[in-house]
Order: structure tokens, then sequence, then C-alpha cells
């Protein structure tokens, strides 16, 4: 029966755990953006470096400046 349900369940775990790496990277991008500023980096030099960091493209690093949380 626990083999049946993981089967079942098998697909909505995978969707979670997706979820969660993405979650984990989006952290760990705003952290890198903080760090940065702290020791005095400007936004442009932020944004080069988590775009070749993350392979993100310049509207999604863009999108991580103008996030001050």
């Amino acid at each position: 029966m626990c083999q049946a349900l993981m089967e079942i369940m098998e697909p909505q775990l995978m969707v979670m755990r997706q979820e969660g790496i993405k979650e984990g990277i989006r952290e760990g991008i705003k952290g890198t953006v903080d760090t940065l500023r702290e020791f005095g980096h400007g936004d442009v030099e932020i944004k080069k470096a988590v775009m070749h960091r993350y392979a993100l493209s310049e509207e999604e690093a863009e999108g991580y400046l103008d996030k001050r949380e």
C-alpha cells in the first residue's frame, strides 16, 4: 500500500521539489544582491554578476535589483 501511495503522489512530490529548488535559487540571488550592495557595488555591476552567475536575462536580473525586501 505504501508503494502504491508513493506512485500516486510522485508527480505532486516532483512539482513540490522543483518549486523548492526554484525558491532556493531565488533566495540565493537575493542574498548575492544584498551582499554585493553591502560591499558597495553598484547596480550595473551587481546586475552583470547575477546575470553571469545565475544565467539570467537582463530583465530577470533587473527584477532582483528592484526587490529591496
